[in-house]
């Protein structure tokens, strides 16, 4: 084979020979480069194949669950406004007098508003990423990574739907789960697994008076989902088995559902109602995370309010709490106590100095709490909560107490009501993709969606706290 000259082209058949010749050198591997000197650091590389298709190591939007789901109306302004009825009249006998003209009665109407936020990826790509197809068949990168944003932004909202705190963020907005909590709708399991029994009941009783809710489907957890389905294989009445064609057989139920007095009600599992991720190692966000959380005394155990702590004698032991704060600009390393014995019926209260935490460039916004097992070492702290800075109202430091209202590693499970009137996410503009000045050999741009979701009528929903699984 005779090798080309400079800028000379080449056939197809040539390079596939050189391909060839390129890998059967004894000095090097597929995809190493070849050294044509002894001791070179100069040599040809050897092309590469490229697969067409993208493998995924994280989440697809087969995972969004909520966001596709849940009703969206366009709004005009920042703060939507709505009217809920929240009586149809006086519950009054309907029977008159003969001649009689009745009780006037009257519709009790509330006016209601929910503000519109801004949510946003910024995304960038070089210039010559977009100049080169390093991405299978999509040779334009731009749009490759506008996809990638447009997927991770998606699942912030996700996320957010579900578990959203105003509190926590001023820029943000309340979930779900805050929104039903605040119509008192809630059952604690206190790590308990979830039965069919009990989500019957519950649909029951929402359809009763005086909620007069239907709700339409049950989001939980996928490993939620899964123990759900495992009862009906263990406790069934009929066979879970099936067998297809003589030869294939599937062990449990392909979709789920809770028969209410209305009809089926399905159970969906929302792999982001997941909350129980483990405290991280290290801080990220670089020079702009914030420094690592400092006590302001060790943690104690401290008399709480009567009836509100549920330490109880079978939680007696020793734990760690591991505290990271969070910023704009990123999340501290975790601050680990020292271990401590837990005394029932008290609460566990933990200082924070605020002052000291406040020392990079962006403002610390929330801490996040993270518990370890009982007796366990401080490696097994999985997030128990997430609190607001100054929530004692000083200027000193932050302070809360852990009355393990939350059991960490447990989760919740939410039933609701699509229909609009009931809840729905406003809108103020569609999504798009705003390009950003260019002052550097990047292309800079922005995915943004305006709106928020709003639960109209939470007492029509219902949410289910400290989900356990059943052990196996």
């Amino acid at each position: 084979m005779n090798f080309p000259s400079m800028n000379e082209m080449v056939s197809i058949g040539d390079l596939m020979e050189l391909n060839k010749a390129l890998q059967k050198s004894a000095t090097i591997g597929y995809q190493t480069p070849a050294d044509t000197t002894v001791g070179g650091t100069m040599s040809p590389l050897v092309p590469q194949s490229l697969e067409g298709t993208l493998s995924s190591q994280t989440f697809t939007m087969k995972e969004l669950v909520i966001w596709p789901a849940i009703s969206k109306i366009p709004v005009s302004q920042t703060v939507h406004e709505y009217t809920v009825i929240e009586e149809h009249g006086l519950d009054l006998d309907p029977f008159i007098a003969e001649g009689g003209g009745g009780t006037t009665n009257r519709s009790v109407y509330e006016r209601r508003s929910v503000k519109v936020k801004y949510m946003a990826e910024r995304r960038e790509v070089t210039d010559v990423a977009t100049m080169v197809g390093l991405i299978g068949p999509n040779a334009n990168a731009l749009a490759e990574e506008t996809e990638r944003g447009t997927i991770r932004l998606l699942q912030k909202i996700e996320t957010q739907i579900f578990h959203g705190d105003e509190d926590l963020n001023a820029n943000g907005f309340d979930g779900l789960v805050k929104q039903i909590r605040a119509g008192g709708n809630v059952t604690d399991l206190e790590g308990d697994p979830a039965s069919p029994d009990q989500l019957q009941e519950i649909l029951g009783d929402l359809q009763s008076a005086p909620f007069y809710g239907r709700p339409d489907c049950i989001y939980v957890e996928p490993k939620v989902h899964q123990d759900l389905i495992r009862q009906t294989v263990a406790f069934g009445r009929h066979d879970q088995v099936k067998i297809t064609n003589g030869t294939d057989i599937s062990f449990g139920v392909q979709n789920l559902a809770m028969m209410s007095s209305y009809g089926l009600v399905p159970v969906k599992a929302a792999p982001f109602l997941f909350t129980a991720w483990p405290a991280p190692v290290s801080g990220s966000g670089g020079a702009n995370a914030p420094a690592t959380p400092v006590l302001g005394s060790a943690v104690a155990h401290a008399a709480g309010l009567p009836g509100t702590s549920k330490w109880t004698a079978s939680d007696a032991g020793d734990y760690y709490w591991k505290v990271v704060a969070v910023s704009d600009g990123g999340y501290s390393a975790p601050l680990t106590s020292a271990q401590t014995a837990v005394v029932a019926t008290q609460k566990m209260e933990i200082d924070l100095d605020d002052i000291a935490v406040q020392s990079g460039t962006y403002p610390v916004k929330h801490y996040r709490v993270y518990r370890s097992e009982k007796d366990g070492a401080a490696t097994t702290c999985t997030l128990l909560m997430e609190v607001a800075i100054n929530t004692d109202g000083g200027s000193g430091g932050t302070m809360w107490g852990d009355y393990n209202a939350i059991k960490p590693k447990t989760s919740k499970a939410l039933i609701v009501q699509h229909d609009r009137t009931i809840m729905e996410f406003v809108r103020l503009l569609d999504f798009l993709r705003r390009p950003l000045a260019e002052v550097a050999t990047t292309k800079p741009f922005l995915l943004m969606l305006f709106g928020a979701p709003v639960v109209k009528i939470p007492t029509k929903c219902h949410l289910i706290d400290n989900i356990g699984v059943t052990p196996v």
